[in-house]
């Protein structure tokens, strides 16, 4: 019961940074689950069904900002990678998956720490997006950490705050869609992962999600971002240690 509540509490705190950002909820979740002594198959679930569910509410609600043809591109290249990281996950072991999603997650926060160029940015090209997207879709399956390949891309591209956030919900609800399918299809989905933890895990995901969209409405961007990428770069490091 106390690694429940505990793991819920993580969910709730990390979701409150994806609800005000439009990412994160599995930078920040995975890392201090892992810590906690969840094994790597039910972060992966759990951070992937928490994902897909928060997601699909803010996808609907700026519906009107989505660029589906970029959404279609990342999540259709997400098939591949996935693919290969299901198969990635029963091959190694998982004493080696920690540290690995430990490093990756402090490349991603130092990735985001740095300044992006001044001049306009022309939009990525086709091969960009979907080689965007097969990254993505091997880390999701791998660690659940889906998320940072196209949000360094979108940053990179330099797309509204709105247009930003609603392309990332569109390849989310993609990604993780095609990631669980391809994780169900290799039997890496248990039936314990579902009860009691799942919908626990699930109902803190979307309370943090909406406090985080809240606190959004009332934070400096760049403060808020700042906080972002030091909890990143943190969480990286002592999972990295500690795997």
């Amino acid at each position: 019961m106390t690694m429940l509540l505990v793991g819920a509490l993580c969910i709730g705190i990390a979701s409150v940074i994806g609800g005000a950002t439009g990412f994160g909820t599995a930078l920040i979740a995975t890392p201090v689950m892992l810590m906690i002594g969840f094994a790597v198959p039910e972060v992966v679930f759990v951070n992937l069904v928490a994902g897909l569910i928060t997601r699909i509410g803010a996808a609907y609600h700026l519906r009107e900002h989505i660029n589906w043809g970029r959404v279609a591109l990342l999540g259709g290249g997400s098939l591949p990678g996935a693919w290969l990281g299901a198969v990635t996950l029963g091959l190694l072991p998982e004493q080696y998956l920690k540290p690995a999603a430990g490093i990756v997650v402090m490349l991603c926060g130092v990735a985001m720490a740095l300044p992006t160029r001044t001049e306009t940015a022309r939009a990525p090209s086709t091969t960009a997006h979907v080689l965007t997207g097969s990254v993505g879709g091997y880390l999701g399956t791998t660690t659940s950490l889906n998320g940072p390949p196209p949000v360094l891309l979108l940053m990179r591209a330099r797309l509204p705050p709105m247009a930003f956030i609603a392309d990332l919900a569109g390849y989310f609800i993609v990604a993780n869609i095609m990631a669980l399918g391809v994780l169900w299809f290799h039997d890496e989905i248990t039936e314990s992962m579902f009860w009691p933890r799942l919908p626990v895990f699930v109902t803190a995901a979307v309370i943090g999600n909406v406090t985080g969209l809240a606190i959004a409405r009332r934070l400096p961007p760049g403060v808020f971002r700042s906080a972002v990428i030091v909890l990143v770069i943190a969480a990286g490091a002592t999972t990295f240690l500690l795997g």
